[in-house]
């Protein structure tokens, strides 16, 4: 999501002096580790906190352009996922 951020800013013209990003979620390890059937194995929420030293005074714009982020998409809407094994 930084680096997505960091290339779409560029292409319209937005000046990032300094971006950090922390991330952060809640996993119910019951779950994780199948103690509990009722407990999903994945993240209940992941928070993603982005620190932004720039001009750009519109935040609803560096949102937007978090949004364009593969990695927003596949955690947000999901992707149907493929196993394949072979032995």
């Amino acid at each position: 999501m930084t680096t997505t951020m960091v290339y779409h800013a560029a292409v319209r013209g937005i000046k990032l002096q300094k971006i950090a990003s922390r991330l952060e979620g809640d996993l119910d390890l019951k779950g994780f580790f199948q103690v509990a059937e009722d407990v999903r194995p994945g993240y209940e929420e992941i928070r993603v906190n982005f620190k932004i030293e720039t001009e750009e005074k519109n935040l609803e714009t560096l949102r937007e352009l978090v949004k364009l982020s593969p990695v927003y998409d596949v955690v947000s809407r999901g992707t149907r996922v493929v196993v394949d094994i072979e032995n």
